[in-house]
């Protein structure tokens, strides 16, 4: 197979100002950039972070600003590592989750691009939304198709970099856990009703200016991206069951993701291939649960890149073996052939 690009895959290191992880994601990234993908020689790599990389959630723009450099600061060898695949040729992307979803903000994406690889700040990209390469793949963190972490209009916060980012409910219960549960209960009610306000201005024509602009971002039809700007929508009326169910299963220690790829990935594949824009991989992460399998009614494969912290759920090797690393490659041919699949990082070079 004669390569012309190769992407690497993964998400959810949720690096922080500290490293008191046991898997120690921090640590063990530099390593793979490394070897994994400055050591892998022939055609154009490409790395994706599909979102969560970066513990910024909650944060204004000037507390962002100083939260990402201190990040970088404690994690010194990942962000040399990260320089070291800049100047290397590599291109960086970055993905939006919604515990980074500060780095929509056009000053914030700008000190990462600066921060990175200062001589060539376009070898850092962020994608406040998605991540589409033509014909071949699409990568979003999942966050907008769940209710409880869904952040309408997140464009506008990519315009605006002084705009406020609404919290969704889950985080608006869980940005101020010192409060009592009444006040709690309270924010989540006010988070709601940003949210269906949100949603409302989503279908306005003033937002479909700003999916006008990222359709060329993205390369993609103005149509498509307005359809899937509404595939999904914030209810309160589901939201706030799906709050309660979330938060007493938390606390027991489970979970209500499930094993296979969700309904909405089915759904955002066959509305690009509706446009005459289909891919042959739609890559997400969100629910910490390493996964490859088809998607129904698509000729896509579905891959989620799960998470290189600790809080690892699923039944796959990363369970079971904390030192493996679960990433996903995507290699695409001259001809525009594409294969690839999950795979899993393993520190000892296995």
């Amino acid at each position: 197979m004669s390569r012309a690009a190769r992407w690497w895959l993964l998400s959810d290191l949720h690096l922080g100002v500290s490293d008191d992880d046991p898997r120690r994601p921090g640590t063990v990234l530099p390593d793979f950039l490394r070897r994994g993908v400055l050591g892998a020689s022939g055609p154009q790599q490409h790395v994706v972070f599909v979102g969560d990389t970066f513990e910024l959630a909650g944060l204004d723009e000037d507390e962002s600003l100083a939260r990402l450099e201190s990040i970088l600061a404690r994690h010194l060898d990942t962000f040399r590592g990260l320089e070291a695949c800049a100047a290397g040729g590599v291109q960086l992307h970055f993905v939006c989750g919604n515990h980074d979803v500060e780095l929509a903000r056009p000053s914030v994406a700008s000190r990462l691009s600066a921060m990175l690889s200062p001589l060539e700040p376009t070898r850092v990209r962020v994608h406040p939304w998605f991540l589409h390469v033509p014909q071949v793949l699409v990568a979003e963190h999942g966050h907008q198709h769940h209710a409880l972490h869904r952040i309408p209009e997140v464009l506008r916060a990519a315009v605006n970099g002084t705009d406020e980012l609404d919290l969704p409910p889950l985080a608006a219960w869980n940005a101020h856990p010192s409060r009592s549960r009444l006040s709690r209960a309270g924010a989540v009610a006010r988070s709601c009703l940003a949210s269906e306000l949100a949603e409302r201005r989503v279908r306005e024509p003033a937002y479909d200016e700003l999916l006008q602009t990222e359709s060329l971002r993205l390369a993609l039809d103005k149509a498509a991206v307005r359809d899937l700007a509404r595939l999904s929508r914030f209810r309160t009326v589901s939201a706030l069951p799906r709050t309660a169910t979330r938060i007493v299963l938390a606390a027991a220690g489970r979970s209500t993701a499930g094993e296979k790829a969700p309904a909405a990935a089915g759904r955002f594949v066959r509305t690009l291939e509706t446009y005459g824009s289909g891919v042959a991989w739609y890559v997400s992460a969100h629910t910490h649960r390493a996964l490859e399998s088809a998607l129904e009614g698509g000729s896509a494969r579905y891959i989620n890149t799960g998470t290189w912290s600790s809080d690892v759920r699923g039944r796959g090797p990363d369970q079971s073996d904390r030192r493996a690393f679960p990433y996903a490659v995507v290699e695409v041919a001259r001809d525009g052939a594409t294969r690839g699949g999950l795979r899993y990082w393993r520190p000892d070079g296995d």
